[in-house]
């Protein structure tokens, strides 16, 4: 829980009482590789963070499997439209590999927002980070061919190819694995 507590002090130093309050709100949860952190269908308010391992954002249509997001070692990560609007997910979180994730419920959540203005700051700063990234990725989507949007990967995820297997990157590509083969052998 300790990754936990230095990033949301990196985004935005908290006071001794805010980083007290915090620390004792903070749960923990391990999970193994394949496993489901958060599932598609149901509600979950959780602030999460990855203190080791990966996880994924996936969901399904049509019998395809997509990817949107991948998270590492001491990333944030939520169920966006779970955390914000109280609304079923429509994706699932999946541990990649075992995975220690610390979480924050999101009345914690609130309650130290309403009580330290350094922690609300926190808030204010995560939420536009995930704007941001969100907005990067359909925009990658939209405008990048297939050979882009791997060069746009590797130049974000670059570092995790040995622990994505071939067929997430072809779902966060939004390719199938043979144009996937084809791009790789052309670099």
């Amino acid at each position: 829980m300790n990754g936990f507590l230095k990033s949301v002090c990196e985004l935005s130093p908290l006071s001794e009482d805010a980083v007290n309050e915090l620390s004792e709100c903070l749960c923990s949860a391990d999970f193994k590789k394949g496993e489901t952190i958060h599932q598609e269908g149901k509600i979950c308010k959780h602030l999460f963070f990855v203190e080791s391992g990966l996880a994924k954002h996936q969901y399904f249509h049509e019998g395809s499997q997509f990817i949107f997001r991948f998270f590492e070692d001491n990333q944030f990560f939520i169920a966006t439209d779970c955390f914000f609007n109280n609304l079923p997910a429509h994706y699932s979180t999946i541990a990649l590999e075992d995975s220690e994730i610390s979480y924050l419920k999101y009345e914690d959540f609130e309650n130290l927002c309403s009580k330290y203005h350094c922690f609300e700051t926190f808030a204010r700063k995560f939420v536009s980070i995930v704007a941001y990234t969100a907005i990067s990725n359909l925009k990658g989507l939209l405008y990048l061919d297939a050979t882009a949007r791997y060069a746009k990967f590797l130049n974000e995820y670059g570092h995790l190819q040995q622990r994505i297997s071939l067929g997430d990157t072809a779902a966060f590509l939004g390719i199938s694995q043979v144009s996937l083969s084809r791009i790789r052998s052309r670099k």
